[in-house]
C-alpha cells in the first residue's frame, strides 16, 4: 500500500531543493553572462525570493515527515519565517 501522506510531503522537500538548485544555476549563469561576481548576483531580489520560496517547500516537506513534536515545531517555525521573508521580497 502506498503511503500517500509521506509521498506528498517528500515531494514538497524535493521540489524545494529542485527550485533552489535551478535558481542557483540560473543566477550563476547570469553572473557569468553579465561578468559580475556571483555574490553580487545572489544578492538580487529575484534570487532571494526563490530562495525563500524553496525554503518554504523544504520546511513543509520536513514538517510533514517529522516523527517528533519538537521537530515539527521547529519546521513550522521555519515555515512561518520563510513565508514572511517570501512576502518581504515579493513586495520589492
Amino acid at each position: 500500500m502506498i503511503d500517500w501522506r509521506s509521498l506528498i510531503f517528500n515531494a514538497f522537500w524535493i521540489l524545494g531543493l529542485a527550485v533552489l538548485l535551478a535558481a542557483f544555476s540560473y543566477h550563476s549563469w547570469a553572473a557569468g553572462q553579465e561578468r559580475r561576481p556571483l555574490r553580487e548576483q545572489l544578492n538580487q531580489p529575484s534570487f532571494s525570493r526563490l530562495f525563500w520560496i524553496s525554503l518554504t517547500f523544504v520546511s513543509v516537506g520536513l514538517a510533514g515527515t517529522s516523527q517528533r513534536l519538537w521537530e515539527t515545531a521547529i519546521w513550522v517555525l521555519f515555515i512561518i519565517v520563510s513565508v514572511a521573508y517570501t512576502f518581504k521580497f515579493s513586495l520589492k
